[in-house]
């Protein structure tokens, strides 16, 4: 008998406030490039943590998303160095946020979560890497 692994990789991130979302990882290039797009809607207190392989500039834009986002940029030690808040889809001429200095991680959540969680600048995110299932 085969075991197939989950495709999808998850970690939870608990916020300042002791919530919980789980997110799942974006570790690839082909990743990286589909992040959030395509799909219909995010779950509450769910996301997607992109994981970087080491500290640089990063560029993101909403092309053919089909909902608003928070991104939380995040230094190695997931300490938030910047946000963007409530960044709406975008079909074309889609402008870019760009992250203030070198990150390693890049947390996307609903549109509302970075305002809802009182989350701020200098605030240290706990995230636990969960291993992949067998199915």
């Amino acid at each position: 008998m085969s075991v197939i692994l989950a495709a999808n990789i998850w970690a939870a991130v608990i916020f300042p406030s002791g919530h919980t979302y789980m997110v799942e990882l974006a570790t690839t290039p082909q990743q990286w490039v589909q992040g959030l797009s395509g799909r219909e809607t995010l779950y509450p207190a769910r996301g997607m943590l992109f994981v970087f392989p080491q500290p640089q500039v990063q560029s993101f834009w909403m092309k053919n998303m089909k909902f608003p986002l928070d991104i939380v940029w995040l230094g190695e030690d997931f300490t938030v160095v910047g946000m963007e808040e409530n960044i709406p889809p975008c079909k074309k001429d889609c402008p870019t946020y760009t992250s203030p200095v070198p990150v390693k991680y890049v947390l996307e959540v609903a549109a509302g979560t970075v305002k809802k969680e009182g989350l701020k600048v200098g605030d240290k995110l706990v995230v636990q890497f969960l291993p992949r299932r067998k199915i």
